[in-house]
């Protein structure tokens, strides 16, 4: 998205620009486009706005792709409500990755297009690798920090307060079942 060209167009003062812009989506036909812009005293070729209109859709087609992405992973992370973003966003890279694997026509499986995708498949696979890491190493954490509050709260209760501390392991004691 942020590789589009500069032209004439993007000069024009903004209600100008914006007019364009409407008319290129709406399907205006390039010469009316010209026409247009003759009508308030600018100069343009019709291949200028012929190259403004294929720049301009490229965008916005990559800003809707994108757009969508982003309603497919909160969906997602919305279904599964345990999903992290980051998981999200794997998944659905991971499902349109594939998806242009098996449409891409047998004649281009050995084509620079296929190398790229076997690179990303592989930046891909690395991605969830490190997220899974990551939650395996964040769990340990936790649970470390777990066992270290309560081994201080212990600590902490068996000298402020040794009743409650031995009335509280009777307690455990006597439902460890029901907490396991």
């Amino acid at each position: 998205m942020g590789n589009r060209k500069h032209s004439r167009i993007d000069q024009f003062e903004p209600e100008l620009k914006e007019t364009v812009d409407e008319m290129i989506k709406s399907g205006s036909t390039y010469r009316e486009i010209v026409e247009y812009i003759r009508n308030h005293g600018i100069s343009i070729s019709l291949s200028a706005v012929g190259s403004y209109a294929k720049n301009l859709m490229t965008t916005v087609n990559d800003l809707r792709m994108t757009q969508e992405t982003f309603r497919a992973i909160t969906e997602e992370t919305e279904r599964y409500p345990d999903l992290d973003t980051t998981e999200g966003i794997l998944r659905i890279t991971s499902a349109r990755l594939l998806n242009a694997v098996e449409r891409m026509p047998e004649s281009e499986i050995g084509s620079k297009d296929m190398e790229m995708l076997i690179r990303h498949s592989s930046a891909l696979a690395r991605a969830v690798a490190a997220k899974k890491r990551a939650d395996v190493q964040n769990r340990e954490t936790i649970e470390l920090g777990k066992e270290q509050f309560q081994t201080a709260l212990f600590d902490l209760m068996a000298q402020e307060n040794p009743e409650l501390y031995r009335a509280f392991r009777k307690f455990i004691k006597e439902n460890q079942e029901k907490l396991s």
